[in-house]
């Protein structure tokens, strides 16, 4: 009953940050350039670490190795699949198809799998012991205002409209809830797990770099950008900080 009521609160947390990113829709260009720096230094300071520590944790045949390639793969299939659909797009519909909304959209379903897998990780833990839920319930509620507000990011710097970014923002805030519900059910191995995790983080690098950052330029020319992005790395970097 814990894990569930501390699943339900990373929800509410998650669509807090989301919905702040809409309220400060006209600070766009330093929205998006902040979500931008949270998301690709949560890939490298918060999931891969993670990823890494639930590998070694399950004493399977994969190593490190495995779970970077793994990371590997999810950046280059998403440049893969942006380029077929960029290309595919001014064949089929060169005045209405965007190409970079269908990135866009299996991005911030990325991190609603991570979402999920924060909620699979909270419900191991309370079963593993209190002391040690209490400890990954501080970690998960710590990052989830970045991860709401990157969810709500990506859709808006893809093209999306405000309708369709709520809409996968309040998916990704009730994916814990419902990956602490699964949790109890069924267990997945945890191997699988942390390559799944290794490649999203190479999703929302791609996500970062290639869509974020540029579609923040292209909103406003403020000088104020790269301190934007800074400071959503330096917000990641010191909530990781307080959950150690």
């Amino acid at each position: 009953m814990t894990a569930l009521l501390v699943s339900g609160a990373t929800g509410l947390v998650t669509l807090a940050g989301g919905l702040l990113v809409l309220r400060l829709q006209a600070y766009r260009g330093l929205v998006l350039a902040f979500c931008a720096g949270a998301l690709v230094a949560g890939a490298l300071m918060n999931v891969i670490p993670d990823a890494l520590q639930l590998l070694e944790s399950s004493h399977s045949s994969f190593h490190h190795h495995h779970l970077l390639f793994a990371c590997t793969l999810g950046f280059l299939v998403f440049y893969l699949f942006e380029h077929a659909a960029h290309h595919g797009g001014e064949r089929d519909h060169p005045a209405q198809y965007n190409h970079s909304c269908q990135v866009g959209a299996w991005g911030a379903a990325g991190l609603s799998v991570h979402s999920f897998f924060d909620g699979v990780a909270i419900g191991g833990a309370f079963e593993a012991g209190g002391e040690l839920g209490w400890v990954v319930a501080l970690a998960v509620l710590l990052h989830k205002i970045a991860d709401g507000a990157s969810t709500v990011g990506v859709m808006l710097g893809t093209q999306h409209s405000t309708t369709v970014a709520i809409r996968m923002l309040f998916l990704t805030a009730i994916a814990p809830l419902v990956g602490t519900l699964l949790q109890a059910v069924i267990t997945l191995p945890p191997s699988i797990l942390a390559l799944a995790l290794g490649w999203f983080a190479g999703v929302f690098l791609y996500l970062g770099a290639s869509s974020l950052l540029p579609a923040a330029h292209e909103s406003g020319h403020s000088r104020w950008l790269p301190l934007a992005t800074l400071a959503g790395v330096a917000f990641v970097f010191l909530a990781q900080r307080l959950a150690d």
